[in-house]
């Protein structure tokens, strides 16, 4: 049989090298002329053998399987890369070892060395103190590679990050990107001082608030933000507006003895007169708990009147020792943490409504703000200084404990501080100053150093919250507008 291919493969190479030239051609004529004859027929068939396939030791060579073939060396690519160590940027004449401290270590009696030297002392003395670092060890040839030594284009590409990271999902510290978008009221500007600017816990709506007496809804969408709805109550300054936790009411305070809620979805306003047991004339301050169960009324002489955020009704109060600023809740709603005029700060189990813990915020005489983060890792506390101090869930287990950090930008009393919705952004506020806002980057704490922007009409602030989302910060100040910010980092709302 394979004599008989071998045959019909000599055939068909005899008829195409026929039309060729050279040697290959008169071989394969003369092949012809002797399978005529059967005495040489074998002789004949070991030329066209040698023909076609080019005799046996290049057969045996064809039918030996590629992993019997030797492996080609590989080029060795360590002697064209740089070790992790140099960088062209580092590089100058010589260097001063007095002007700065740090070199001393480096110096041996001279005042400038070379560049060189100075890099080589700067390796020695790190070698010295951690050892050679994997990643400034060039592989010698003995060593096993790992592939991208063989190729390179990926060893190219380990020195090198470019986009080979992908980016991070994290906020940046140092500068935030951040843009001014049309006024969130632009289409009804208030005509007093803006007290309340909330986004709704679900749609894509803001609420304003303030003196006029007129309760505004907007539409949220950075370029138009129409107008859904206005309601004026007579009579009635709107010191504070909050959406309630289903988002289906909204409920006003004032310096007045009795409250107001707006039932969204009947189109209702339900008066709530003075509740018998309290006897407070002013309910203009007061807070949501997170878990929607109650709203907590700031009165005087240290009083928290706890009422139920779906009948309305006086649950009981609460009292701290001084004056009570400002109120806060855990995430769940479980606790709830008190600061006033003798800058303690005291923690309220909600379900027993006990304080189950005090503790004295550091260098604070008189407290003004305090706020969580949504993820319950950070508690806030500003001041009449305008230091903010920011403090771990370490707080709770000493009468005095140390703050992480001590915010400092703010040089007159902090009125409000809000977490966004990722624990990564805190805004604070001042209005005893014409554009004392920061906004404060988190894990690192740092201050953001292009915000406020200069061209900014901010004057006074007055209120300010974050969209459910954070893509939206937006800040109502003493004129009446409603300063609407597009946070690029994160989504549309």
């Amino acid at each position: 049989m394979l004599r008989r291919s071998l045959k019909r493969s000599a055939q068909n190479e005899a008829s195409a090298a026929h039309q060729g030239t050279g040697t290959h051609a008169s071989e394969v004529k003369k092949t012809a002329k002797v399978l005529g004859s059967s005495k040489d027929k074998d002789e004949a068939e070991n030329v066209l053998e040698k023909l076609v396939l080019g005799g046996e030791s290049e057969i045996v060579e064809k039918l030996q399987p590629k992993s019997a073939k030797t492996k080609p060396k590989s080029k060795d690519f360590t002697q064209e890369k740089k070790a992790a160590w140099e960088d062209e940027d580092d590089l100058t004449e010589s260097v001063n070892l007095t002007k700065d401290r740090r070199h001393a270590v480096l110096s041996h009696g001279e005042k400038k060395i070379t560049g060189d030297s100075f890099q080589q002392r700067l390796k020695n003395q790190f070698e010295k103190v951690s050892g050679t670092p994997a990643w400034a060890r060039l592989k010698s040839g003995d060593e096993e590679s790992d592939g991208a030594e063989d190729d390179p284009e990926a060893a190219q590409l380990l020195q090198t990050t470019g986009d080979y990271l992908a980016p991070s999902e994290s906020l940046p510290k140092g500068v935030i990107q951040i843009k001014r978008c049309k006024d969130a009221n632009s289409e009804c500007p208030s005509q007093g001082k803006v007290k309340s600017v909330e986004f709704h816990p679900t749609a894509q709506v803001i609420l304003t608030a303030g003196m006029d007496q007129r309760l505004h809804l907007f539409q949220v969408d950075g370029k138009n933000n129409p107008k859904i709805q206005s309601l004026f109550m007579d009579r009635f300054p709107i010191h504070t507006a909050h959406f309630s936790r289903t988002g289906e009411e909204v409920i006003m305070g004032s310096k007045h003895k009795n409250f107001y809620y707006y039932d969204m979805i009947a189109g209702n306003v339900g008066n709530i007169p003075q509740i018998k047991g309290i006897e407070e004339n002013d309910m203009s301050r007061f807070e949501m708990s997170p878990d929607g169960k109650f709203i907590v009324f700031l009165g005087k002489y240290g009083h928290m009147h706890l009422i139920s955020a779906k009948s309305k009704e006086w649950l009981s109060s609460l009292k701290m020792n001084g004056t009570v600023d400002s109120v806060t809740f855990s995430p769940d709603g479980r606790r709830m943490y008190s600061i006033g005029d003798e800058g303690d700060v005291y923690v309220w189990d909600m379900t027993t409504r006990d304080c189950i813990h005090r503790f004295k915020d550091e260098g604070c005489v008189q407290g003004t703000a305090i706020t969580m983060s949504k993820n319950g890792q950070y508690l806030a506390c500003g001041s009449y200084s305008g230091v903010v101090n920011i403090y771990d869930e370490s707080y709770m287990n000493s009468g005095y404990p140390k703050p992480v950090k001590a915010i400092m930008n703010l040089v007159t009393p902090c009125t409000s501080a809000v977490f966004n919705s990722t624990s990564e952004l805190m805004a604070i506020t001042s209005n005893y100053a014409e554009r004392a806002i920061k906004l404060v980057h988190f894990p690192s704490m740092t201050v953001f150093s292009n915000f406020p922007d200069k061209a900014d009409s901010l004057r006074i602030p007055l209120a300010m919250d974050f969209s459910l989302n954070s893509g939206y910060f937006a800040v109502g100040n003493h004129r009446g507008q409603v300063l609407l910010y597009r946070v690029k980092h994160y989504g549309n709302y």
